[in-house]
Order: C-alpha cells, then sequence, then structure tokens
C-alpha cells in the first residue's frame, strides 16, 4: 500500500509537469540569443539584401534599421545576422537585468523565445503585470494553454489581431514550453475575430488547444444584438462545443432582438412628435429619423432610443437603398437576414462579391455611394469632384442630384470615403431617395416603382466604363486575408491552399537553389524561352535547363512559362510545341503558361492585334498544353485583361494577374496566381526577383 501511494505521488507529480509550463527557477544568469532564437527571428524577419523605406525609416537585412546611405550596394546574409545579433543585444540586456532584479533563470530556448517576442514588441512588457510577465516571473503556475495565450494575446497591429503575428506568437509559445516549435501547429490553433463597427471587444483573439472544443468565445457585446455564432470565411459557422480543427479567422454573425426593419416604400409624412429620447428637435437629421420612423420605414433599437451614432452595417444599408429605390423585398435564402439582398444587389452589379462577403461589416461611405448611383440608374459623372478627400464618379453624380452633400473640415468640402456610415447619415440619404423616386414617378407615371430597370454592371478602368462580362467568375478573394511581411505574401481563407514561388529568367542569372528552397518557396516557374517581337523568331532562355535541373533537385515544384509575341494561333500551337518539346521528361507539376505581352515598341509586329486573333492564340496554346496532361494557364495584367483579351473566351483557363505592390489584388475577375511584386528578394536570388501566390481552392 505504501510503495501504490508513492507511485501514485510521482504519477501526478508527472502529470502536473506535463500539463503546466515551465515554472522558471530563481536564480540570475546571463544569455544571449541561442540559433532557435536566430532561425525564428530570421525566418519571420526575412532577408533583404538590399534596403527599403518603410514609415520614412530605411531598413536592411532582417529587418534592421540602417541609415539611408548605409549599404548602397546590398548586404550579404552575414553581414545582416551580425546587423541583428547587434539589434538583438538591447533585448538580451532587458531580459537579463529583468532576470537578475527577479532572481529568474530561464533556459537557453524560453530565453530565445522571449527574445523573439521583446524583439517586436520592445521591452515595455517586462513591466506591468500582464499574465507573460507573471508567468515567466513565477508569481502564478500557467497550463499549456494559458502559456499559450498568454504570449498570443500580443499579436496586434493597428488595434488588430495579426495571422502572421499570431502565429508567431505561437511558435514563441511552443519554444518556450518545449525547446522546439511544433507544438505551435500540431497543439494550438488561434482564433481571430475581424473587427466592425458598433461592437464593444474585450479581445478579438484566443488560442485553443487542437481536438479540442471552443468552450467559450472572446467577449463581445453589441446593442441589440445577440451571439449566433461565429462565422469563418469559408462560410462555415463555429458554435460554443464545436471541435477546434485549425487556425481560424471569423467575423461575428448576430442575431437582432430588436432590428431595423425596413418596409416598403411609402411617402413620408410628420409625425405627431418624436419618438425616441435621442433624436431632440436641435439634431440636422430630426426631421429625417422622425419622417421615416413614423412612416415605419426605420425603427429603434427599443427602449424608447434610434442610436442616431450607431454605425450600420452591409447588410443593413443593401436592404434600406434597395427598398428606398423601389425594389421588393428580398427573401432570406441563406442563414443570414439579408443575403436576399446581397445576392440581388450583387446579381445586378451594384455591388461586388468581397463588400457582402461580410454583412454583419460596417459599411464604408464610398460604399454607400455607389450602391445608391447604381441602384438608382444614374451615370457615373465626369464633373470635376466637389470633395477634397474623394473622386469617384458615382460619389459627384450623387452630388449632383442632390442625394448627398458631405461635410465641410476646415474650410473645404469632405466625404470621408473610408469611415462607416452613421444611423443619422443613412437616415438623411434614405430620405432623399425616397423623394427622387417620388420625382421620377410623378415625371414619369408608366413606369413601376416595384420593377425600375436595373443599371447594367460596369467597370470602371482608367477613366474607361466597361460592361461587366456575364458568364466570368468574379474575385471573391477577401481583402482583408492577405498580409504581406517583408518579401513574402500570405492569404488566409478557409479552403484555400496557398503556395508561395517565384518566376525567373536568365537575367536572374546563377541562382542557388537550394537557399531558394529553404527560404520558404514552394514552387518557381521558370522561362522557357520567347518570340522575338521583330522577327517573329523562337529564341531559348540561355539558363532554363540549368534552372531546370536547380530547382527540381531542390524539391521545388516546375512551372513553365513562354513569352509570346503570336499573331496567329498557328504561331501560337508552334511556342506550345517548342514548350512541350523543352520539358519531355521532365517533372513539371505547376502550370505551363502563356505569357504574351505588348512591348510597347511602336514597330512590333504583336500591335494591333484583334481582340478575337488574341484569344485563339491563347487557346491554341492552352488546348495544346492541356493535351499533353499539363496545366495551362494565360498571364495577364489589368489591361490586358480589360482591354486586350475577351475573358469570356479564355474562361476555361486559369489566369495568372501581375498588380504590384499593393496590400491585396484589385483585378475585378477571378484568377488563380498573383504576381504580387516585381522587386522581392529571397535567399539564393541576386538582386530582385518576382514573387508570386498560387492560391488554390
Amino acid at each position: 500500500m505504501k510503495n501504490r501511494a508513492m507511485l501514485t505521488a510521482a504519477t501526478l507529480l508527472f502529470l502536473a509537469l506535463q500539463l503546466f509550463a515551465p515554472f522558471p527557477a530563481h536564480a540570475a544568469a546571463d544569455w544571449e540569443t541561442g540559433e532557435a532564437g536566430i532561425s525564428l527571428i530570421e525566418r519571420y524577419e526575412g532577408y533583404s539584401e538590399q534596403m527599403y523605406q518603410l514609415n520614412g525609416k530605411w531598413y536592411v537585412g532582417y529587418g534592421t534599421s540602417c541609415a539611408a546611405d548605409a549599404y548602397p550596394n546590398g548586404i550579404t546574409r552575414a553581414e545582416a545576422e551580425t546587423l541583428l545579433r547587434e539589434a538583438l543585444s538591447r533585448c538580451e540586456q532587458a531580459i537579463n537585468a529583468f532576470c537578475a532584479r527577479n532572481g529568474v533563470v530561464l533556459s537557453q530556448t524560453q530565453f530565445d523565445a522571449l527574445v523573439s517576442f521583446t524583439y517586436t514588441l520592445g521591452d515595455g512588457w517586462l513591466s506591468g503585470s500582464s499574465d507573460l510577465l507573471q508567468l515567466v516571473r513565477g508569481d502564478k503556475m500557467a497550463t499549456r494553454l494559458e502559456t499559450a495565450r498568454a504570449f498570443g494575446i500580443w499579436c496586434h497591429i493597428g488595434g488588430k489581431a495579426n495571422a502572421s503575428l499570431a502565429q508567431r506568437r505561437l511558435e514563441e509559445a511552443a519554444l518556450y514550453l518545449d525547446g522546439d516549435t511544433a507544438a505551435a501547429k500540431s497543439e494550438f490553433a488561434y482564433l481571430i475575430i475581424e473587427k466592425e463597427a458598433g461592437v464593444s471587444y474585450a479581445t478579438d483573439f484566443s488560442v485553443y488547444l487542437r481536438g479540442g472544443v471552443y468552450d467559450a468565445f472572446p467577449e463581445m457585446t453589441r446593442s441589440a444584438f445577440s451571439l449566433k455564432g461565429l462565422r469563418t470565411k469559408g462560410g462555415k459557422l463555429i458554435r460554443i462545443g464545436d471541435t477546434v480543427s485549425d487556425n481560424v479567422i471569423t467575423c461575428a454573425e448576430w442575431e437582432a432582438t430588436a432590428p431595423v426593419t425596413p418596409v416598403t416604400p411609402v411617402t413620408p409624412v410628420a409625425p405627431a412628435a418624436p419618438t425616441y429620447s435621442d433624436v431632440r428637435p436641435e439634431d440636422w437629421f430630426y426631421s429625417y429619423v422622425t419622417d421615416l420612423s413614423a412612416a415605419g420605414v426605420i425603427n429603434g433599437r427599443g427602449n424608447g432610443i434610434f442610436a442616431p451614432q450607431d454605425s450600420v452595417t452591409v447588410g443593413e444599408t443593401l436592404k434600406l437603398v434597395l427598398l428606398a429605390v423601389g425594389y421588393d423585398e428580398q427573401k432570406q435564402s441563406g442563414s443570414h437576414w439579408a443575403d436576399g439582398y446581397a445576392a440581388f444587389a450583387r446579381n445586378n452589379g451594384y455591388v461586388d462579391g468581397v463588400l457582402v462577403s461580410n454583412l454583419n461589416a460596417a459599411m464604408p461611405r464610398i460604399e454607400v455611394a455607389r450602391l445608391a448611383a447604381k441602384a438608382m440608374g444614374l451615370a457615373p459623372s465626369a464633373a470635376a469632384t466637389p470633395f477634397a478627400d474623394a473622386d469617384d464618379p458615382y460619389l459627384v453624380a450623387l452630388y449632383e442630384s442632390g442625394i448627398l452633400t458631405g461635410s465641410f473640415q476646415n474650410g473645404v468640402r469632405v466625404y470621408l470615403p473610408t469611415d462607416g456610415i452613421t444611423r443619422a447619415e443613412v437616415s438623411a440619404v434614405i430620405w432623399r431617395i425616397y423623394r427622387a423616386a417620388e420625382a421620377e414617378n410623378s415625371a414619369n407615371p408608366t413606369n413601376s416603382p416595384e420593377s425600375p430597370e436595373p443599371a447594367k454592371p460596369t467597370i470602371l478602368y482608367n477613366n474607361t466604363e466597361l460592361e461587366v462580362l456575364e458568364g466570368v467568375p468574379v474575385n471573391r478573394y477577401d481583402p482583408s486575408g492577405f498580409f504581406r511581411y517583408g518579401s513574402v505574401m500570405t492569404y488566409t481563407e478557409p479552403g484555400v491552399t496557398t503556395r508561395l514561388g517565384i518566376d525567373v529568367s536568365r537575367y536572374q542569372e546563377e541562382i542557388d537553389w537550394q537557399a531558394v528552397r529553404a527560404s520558404g518557396i514552394d514552387f518557381a516557374i521558370l522561362r522557357v524561352g520567347g518570340r522575338y517581337w521583330s522577327s517573329g523568331a523562337i529564341y531559348a532562355d540561355a539558363r532554363f535547363k540549368e534552372y531546370l535541373a536547380g530547382a527540381t533537385r531542390a524539391g521545388l515544384d516546375v512551372g513553365v512559362y513562354f513569352y509570346s509575341q503570336a499573331i496567329t494561333p498557328a504561331e501560337a500551337r508552334e511556342e506550345a510545341d517548342y514548350v512541350l518539346e523543352q520539358i519531355r521528361g521532365a517533372e513539371i507539376n505547376a502550370p505551363v503558361v502563356f505569357d504574351w505581352e505588348l512591348t510597347g515598341s511602336a514597330d512590333a509586329r504583336t500591335n494591333g492585334i484583334a481582340t478575337d486573333v488574341l484569344c485563339a492564340c491563347a487557346r491554341a496554346f492552352c488546348d495544346r498544353v492541356q493535351r499533353a496532361g499539363y496545366h495551362p494557364m494565360i498571364y495577364i495584367n489589368k489591361y490586358a485583361g480589360y482591354m486586350k483579351y475577351d475573358l469570356r473566351e479564355i474562361v476555361d483557363y486559369d489566369l495568372w494577374f501581375a498588380e504590384y505592390d499593393l496590400d491585396a489584388p484589385t483585378f475585378y475577375y477571378d484568377f488563380q496566381m498573383w504576381q504580387y511584386t516585381s522587386k522581392g528578394y529571397v535567399d539564393g536570388v541576386k538582386g530582385k526577383v518576382d514573387m508570386n501566390l498560387w492560391m488554390i481552392r
């Protein structure tokens, strides 16, 4: 019995050691960052051989600051690591001083984790009362999950949780706990909630155990609404008790307890008296709110209040504007009360898919203007904008119609296009739309207000208005899902797998493909050759065979492209046959690309090529490639996509879209690969290189 008791005690001690995070010993020591810490920091900071400017400051190497003229010829990896270690010394001194003051000794990897943490955050966290500080100081015991949460909560940029930084925090927590980062992907998963106006948050972030359940969500409250669950970007609704399987980015889905309920438009009439305690006769919006409220068009929030300063959501705005114009009420078709209005507005070209992907988000003021103008059938105005901060032809059209007036700040008229719109402001807009519709119906009594002729959806490109092409899939990517850190672009959306790649030609000269693979690159697209724009002769890329062998040995997925100057389908088939001959027997598991481009030269043989001929060339090339068992793809930029190709004619093939150095791509139509910069830096490649994000649904 005594031995059994001793065994039980030992077992309990073992379980406690497994359950709880390491409890630092109390003694002092001086440490420098070890290899585990350096590796983690370098991986997330990214290596830049050349200097770059960010927010007015210059950086180089692994995100270390430098003078504007410090490295005009670039920096080597060894020099960059030396700079990094010098920069880390300040973090090391702060943590060592903290340990000395508090009598705390850390293991090498615990120290490394805290250095990485401090390098991005600064050393201010070493004072105060945060959970992480108490854990490190030894003031409290913490489970492994509590430790991950103590690290993870420090993942915000600009007040919003950031996916890349959240993953880094989990790796730092895993390094602190175990001496390696494996648990960041095998044990822990983060949850991020995209913030919306009108909601109070305790936090928008938490960490859970994979394979466990969501036992609680971060606390958030919204007046007159209750939380239904969290909707992922892939459309799944997560509820309390659901199983945790992966990192997720979500938005809250609410159920209204006192919803705003627009009804079929009627002529506004004056109410007998104000009905809301927070809408007073001296308020500028008084007549709009009371007229619409008396007509039953809008309701309050309950308890005798209207909440005029609350933000209006995308869903609420869609319903109010569409009904104000004269459309019928739209039936709910899915899980959200406004999804019928969203589908109707999108199908008629009044909004895009990105805007209606989150119907609970605050509606930006510029999108209110575009929605209202398009739904009213107003043509975009070519007149000069009256607003100092916004130049949009639909906004100008609404101003000319008296629907929107803006406001004055410092003596100039402004519209504040990126701000949300309040309930008071939207009341004024809806009231004016009703009046405009009423006047239109009076002037044209044969018009049916229940079914006005919908305006044809258009795209504005370089001051040219283009009709939206029917049958061509539109861009469904969520702009907030993209995040760039140094040269690396990521995209997060459930159901979408991403791969990071480069494309190269002989101009990159000698490439260390093993270093490229080690830097996190997944694939490479190599130029096979091209066709001269003057003579029309085909040429080989001098380094193609060398690049093909090196990239394949390094374990990269390999694709190829041909720089086409074809002017007939026969020439395009000739180009495809040339490519197929060059890759015969090679392991090609990424796309084979038709890269037709305008040269800009006045005497290029491709100048003036007709759209139908270009589309026939692309189809001829891709059909040949597809029949040979490869994955064909067509390279475009905005000009080619909007002005040269008819995308309806090449809809059967994937697109590789080029648009550089933006937070998110802005092309209206769908594509599968984004060439997001021509100025990337990757280990193993000298100088700048094109970088690509391949998004696979």
